[in-house]
């Protein structure tokens, strides 16, 4: 069942996991910073890659992720994307998610370490739908599918799809879950500053031995990413219009929905560099989210476990 470790404290800290693609291995940089100072998260709400990162650290399963994110290559990625056009996106995702399912172990939210919910969009009637109870694995699933790129997933009777559409950052979905101070993670504050190209690792000597690999790989990135000086007249590819796009309508509801509900202490991290598929590139995310906590450090002070305001 859920527990919650209380010390006495007068209040109950949550923390809301943005959404964000790649650079969402920051929330492990965060949530690794928050530790070390000694913040007790009480509570957890994410979207998206969020929903993931999340599950992961109610589960007690966090060190385990970093460990096999860090250990991710280029070409470790791409063996994790299986490729379908009759599913209603890209991937089907069922590798990576088999994946996850291994990793994080526990089934129901009920074994959570902590409160712990994530967020959906309802296909059916575009409402947001809260997901605090039953299969985890199906929640966070569902939570982080993204449209057009993962396939969208029937749950109870719905198709479902990313949370981001609707809640990019569940500050809300953290409160109503008990948290009385917020932490939210803003992965996307920096999008309009990416240039890098999608999945944009070079191909190398040691990529080579391979040459069938390389040639169906290859023609894969080729088919993802933009070259890296574009001449004006030529188009943006499909990947890039419908990440931007996305991430475009994101910012503008993220800000809305903060505005009426800000978050107590807002983190930032910084990556720009890192383009929605770059999974590979978790050690620069992770760093960034340790120095995102950083630089909020003296917010973050009357929080440290056993203070009280």
């Amino acid at each position: 069942m859920q527990t919650n470790t209380d010390t006495g404290r007068q209040f109950k800290i949550g923390l809301a996991l943005g959404a964000g693609a790649a650079k969402g291995w920051a929330h492990i940089g965060v949530i690794n910073a928050l530790r070390e100072m000694g913040i007790q998260i009480d509570v957890v709400a994410g979207c998206s890659v969020g929903a993931l990162v999340g599950a992961a650290h109610v589960s007690g399963r966090l060190p385990a992720m970093e460990a096999w994110v860090r250990s991710f290559s280029y070409w470790d990625v791409l063996r994790l994307m299986d490729f379908s056009w009759r599913r209603g996106g890209l991937l089907r995702g069922e590798r990576v998610f088999n994946a996850v399912g291994q990793l994080i172990r526990i089934n129901d939210f009920e074994q959570c370490q902590s409160k712990f919910g994530t967020v959906a969009t309802n296909l059916s009637t575009g409402r947001e739908l809260w997901l605090t109870k039953g299969d985890l694995h199906q929640a966070v699933r569902a939570s982080c599918s993204m449209p057009g790129l993962l396939a969208p997933v029937w749950y109870n009777g719905y198709w479902l799809v990313d949370g981001a559409v609707v809640n990019p950052v569940p500050v809300s979905l953290t409160r109503a879950l008990g948290a009385d101070i917020v932490i939210a993670v803003d992965l996307q504050h920096d999008a309009h500053l990416m240039h890098q190209d999608l999945l944009s690792a070079p191909l190398t000597p040691d990529n080579l031995h391979d040459e069938k690999l390389v040639g169906w790989r290859n023609k894969i990135r080729q088919r993802l990413s933009r070259p890296r000086v574009r001449r004006p007249d030529v188009s943006p590819t499909a990947m890039e219009i419908m990440s931007t796009s996305i991430q475009v309508l994101e910012n503008r509801l993220k800000r809305n929905r903060m505005a009426g509900d800000p978050p107590d202490v807002i983190l930032q991290p910084y990556c720009p560099q890192i383009s929605m598929l770059d999974f590979h590139r978790a050690e620069e995310a992770i760093e960034a989210g340790r120095l995102a906590v950083e630089k909020q450090r003296e917010q973050l002070l009357p929080l440290i476990k056993n203070k009280h305001f």
